[in-house]
C-alpha cells in the first residue's frame, strides 16, 4: 500500500470524526456527517481524495465487518419469536414502496424495464445502514423487527435485480430462474439449519471456540469471509454471507453453560469490535459513498419526486401494521423511518444496472442521490423520534 494510500485513509478518517462532533453533542447518529465529509473532500468539490480501487476495498471490508457485527448482535430468538411479523413487515415496506414507484414512473413515461430496476433498488431497505441507526437506541423487540425485516428486504432486492440484470442481458429460462431460485434457498436453509444443530444439538462447538479468545477471533472472521464468498457465489452478495456468519455465532449464547465462556467470549469480542468498527471501519465506509456523490447529472423534478415517493412508500407500508402488534404510535413510526434508509446495496445494484446498460448516468446519478440522502434522512428521523 503507497504512502498516498494511508494519506487518503488517514485525511477521510479526520474529516469524518470533525464531522461527527456536532452530531455527536445533540445524541445524532453521525452517519450524515461522514457522508457530507466525504462529498466535501470528494472529487466533486475539493478533489482532495479520489475514488480509488483501494479505498474501495477498504470500505467493502469494513462493510463486511459491520454486517458480521449486525448478526452477532441479533437475538435469534427474538427474530424466531417474531417471524411472522418479520416477514410481513419486510413484505409490505418492498411491496407499498415498489407499487408506488413502479406506477409513477410508468405514468411519466419511463420504460417498463428501467421503471422495474429502479423500483426495485429504491424499495430496499440497507442492512449495514439499519445497524449502524439501531445500535445506539432502539429495544430488543424494535430492533429485531427492524434488523429481520431488512435482511428479507436485501433477499428479496437481490433475488429481483439478479433476475431482471438477467433479463436484461439475454433472455433468461425458465429452468435458470428455478436454478436460481433453489440455489438461494438451500444457501439460507443450510446456514439456519446449522446454526440450530449446532446451538441445539452440539453446543459443545462453541464452548471449544470458546475457550482461546485469540482463536475465537480469528475463526469468527475468516467464517465471516468464507460465507461471503459462497453467498457471491450463489449470487447473494457478500453482505448476507457476513450476517449469516453473525448468526450462526451468536447463537451460542443459547447454548447453557455454567461458566458462561461462550456469552463471556462474544460480550468481549462484541465490545472489542465496537470500538474497530466505530473508530474506523463505520467512518470510513460511509465517507467513501461521500465520495461518489454528484449532483452534475442529477434531475431535479425526478429526484424529489422519487424521495417523496421511497420515504413514504416504507412508512405508509410498516407503520400501520407494526402498530397492531406493538401498540406504540412513536415505535412503530421509528420502525417505519429506520426502513427507509437505503445504503451500499442500491449503490451496487445501481452500478450493475448502469453497467448492464439497463439505466442512462443520468438516472443512475439521479437514483444514487436519492439512495444518499435517505441514508442521511432516516438517521436524524429515527433519532428524533425516539427522543420524543
Amino acid at each position: 500500500m503507497s504512502s498516498s494510500i494511508l494519506l487518503d485513509i488517514a485525511l477521510l478518517l479526520v474529516v469524518a470524526k470533525l464531522f461527527e462532533i456536532p452530531f455527536r453533542k445533540f445524541h445524532l447518529n453521525p452517519l450524515p456527517g461522514y457522508i457530507i465529509a466525504g462529498f466535501i473532500i470528494g472529487p466533486y468539490m475539493l478533489g482532495l481524495v479520489e475514488s480509488t480501487i483501494e479505498l474501495s476495498g477498504l470500505a467493502y471490508l469494513g462493510l463486511i465487518l459491520l454486517m458480521l457485527y449486525t448478526g452477532l448482535t441479533t437475538e435469534f430468538r427474538e427474530m424466531l419469536h417474531y417471524y411472522k411479523e418479520i416477514l410481513i413487515t419486510a413484505s409490505l415496506g418492498v411491496l407499498v414502496t415498489f407499487t408506488f414507484i413502479y406506477l409513477y414512473l410508468l405514468f411519466i413515461g419511463i420504460d417498463f424495464i428501467v421503471a422495474l430496476f429502479i423500483a426495485v433498488a429504491l424499495s430496499n431497505t440497507a442492512t449495514e445502514a439499519v445497524a449502524a441507526i439501531v445500535s445506539r437506541k432502539g429495544d430488543t423487540v424494535t430492533r429485531s423487527i427492524i434488523i429481520g425485516a431488512s435482511f428479507v428486504d436485501d433477499v428479496i432486492a437481490v433475488f429481483l435485480i439478479t433476475i431482471l440484470s438477467s433479463i436484461s442481458i439475454r433472455e433468461i429460462t425458465f429452468v435458470e430462474f428455478i436454478m436460481f431460485s433453489l440455489k438461494v434457498l438451500l444457501f439460507l436453509g443450510t446456514i439456519f439449519y446449522l446454526s440450530s444443530l449446532f446451538s441445539q444439538k452440539y453446543p459443545r462447538i462453541y464452548s471449544l471456540l470458546s475457550k482461546d479468545y485469540f482463536w475465537f477471533t480469528s475463526i469468527v472472521i475468516l467464517l465471516a469471509l468464507v460465507l461471503s464468498v459462497i453467498s457471491i457465489i450463489v449470487g447473494l452478495g457478500g453482505l448476507i454471507g457476513a450476517y449469516l456468519a453473525g448468526i450462526l455465532v451468536s447463537r451460542g449464547r443459547e447454548h447453557h453453560d455454567p461458566m458462561l465462556k461462550t456469552r463471556i467470549a462474544l460480550s468481549n469480542f462484541i465490545s472489542d469490535f465496537t470500538v474497530l468498527l466505530d473508530a474506523i471501519f463505520i467512518p470510513l465506509f460511509f465517507v467513501y459513498i461521500g465520495l461518489s456523490y454528484s449532483v452534475g447529472e442529477v434531475e431535479p423534478f425526478l429526484y424529489t419526486s422519487l424521495l417523496i415517493l421511497a420515504l413514504a412508500g416504507k412508512i405508509a407500508g410498516v407503520t400501520p401494521y407494526t402498530y397492531s402488534f406493538l401498540k406504540d404510535k412513536n415505535r412503530s413510526l421509528a420502525v417505519g423511518v429506520a426502513m427507509c434508509s437505503r445504503g451500499s446495496l442500491e449503490i451496487v445494484l445501481l452500478k450493475l444496472g448502469l453497467e448492464n446498460g439497463v439505466i442512462t448516468h443520468s438516472i443512475f446519478s439521479t437514483v444514487l442521490t436519492v439512495a444518499i440522502t435517505t441514508t442521511i434522512i432516516a438517521p436524524l428521523l429515527y433519532t428524533f423520534i425516539y427522543k420524543s
